[in-house]
């Protein structure tokens, strides 16, 4: 008799050890599944990720609009002069005016597309496109005694940082929060 209960004892704790290793394998199976769902659910959605459409020279001398969103673009996120930082809300959006000059045309560059003559007291952030590809911006210093800051790049050097930027759609979304009017 003692040796049946030994026995049942003994296949008793045989069978329990038994489910309990079948239950562990199948936790480490389903999470293993699991797992490699979660990879292929994450390898799909990277595969998904719109890609952006390069911004090219030809469809900057074609859209002029477009140019100018690049330039205030490059100049938001790249120009070291800080003053440019007033134009850096794309919500509002930007008034560029231009002004000619014997030296060429200014661009002016307004903060909010929807800015009035009233609301024009400091003078603005503004830029030049040289014939030479040469971008030079511009920046009044406050308080200098008509001090200004300029910083150049080139068209070719621009076209190349938003593409590394990967911000050719942003720059063409920026377009229609673009006005441009013209002061003489």
């Amino acid at each position: 008799m003692a040796m049946k209960k030994g026995l049942s004892f003994g296949a008793l704790m045989v069978i329990i050890l038994g489910v309990i290793f079948f239950s562990l394998t199948n936790v480490n199976n389903h999470h293993s599944h699991q797992t490699q769902n979660s990879q292929r659910i994450a390898k799909k959605i990277s595969s998904q990720k719109k890609t952006v459409t390069p911004l090219s020279r030809d469809e900057l001398k074609q859209n002029r609009k477009l140019m100018f969103c690049s330039i205030i673009y490059f100049a938001v996120k790249h120009v070291k002069i800080q003053r440019w930082q007033e134009v850096s809300d794309f919500s509002l959006g930007w008034q560029i005016e231009s002004h000619h000059t014997d030296r060429g045309t200014h661009y002016l560059v307004w903060p909010d597309k929807n800015i009035t003559t009233n609301e024009k007291n400091l003078e603005p952030n503004w830029f030049e496109i040289k014939k030479d590809g040469r971008i030079i911006y511009h920046s009044f210093v406050v308080h200098s005694f008509h001090k200004n800051l300029t910083e150049a790049t080139t068209k070719t050097k621009l076209i190349k940082q938003l593409n590394a930027d990967k911000a050719g759609d942003k720059v063409r979304k920026m377009v229609n929060n673009l006005t441009m009017t013209h002061d003489n």
